[in-house]
């Protein structure tokens, strides 16, 4: 019986409470700190991340687990409303913030494309 009840109690442990944690340490971390766990964390060449503050947050774009590109949102109308005014000028990181080239405009705006069409919630531009 006691073992029974340990079980359970490690088993919510390891799938609520730790996650919890893990998530609101990871927020409150240094930006350059998070972006070393990202790019840990990528997984194969191209990699998004949702970053949810309630109704604003960060889709983070990962590309070769060496550049990131940030698009910073907030909540609107149920679809993730990008905030951000200068799209695809250059890179958030490295920290040189190097100009994206065509191809890799292109190639950001298709992996967005594929983004959404998976993602329930969708990340949109003003017109």
């Amino acid at each position: 019986m006691p073992y029974v009840i340990i079980a359970i109690a490690v088993i919510i442990l390891g799938i609520i409470v730790f996650p919890l944690i893990n998530r609101y340490q990871f927020k409150k971390m240094p930006a350059e700190q998070q972006v070393r766990i990202l790019m840990k964390q990528a997984k194969g060449l191209i990699f998004f991340k949702n970053i949810s503050y309630g109704k604003e947050g960060k889709l983070v774009y990962i590309k070769n687990k060496r550049k990131i590109y940030i698009y910073p949102w907030v909540l609107k109308d149920g679809n993730m409303l990008c905030t951000r005014r200068d799209l695809y000028e250059t890179w958030d990181y490295p920290e040189e913030k190097p100009a994206f080239s065509e191809e890799e405009k292109l190639q950001a705006v298709a992996e967005l494309e594929k983004y959404n069409e998976k993602s329930l919630v969708k990340l949109c531009f003003e017109d």
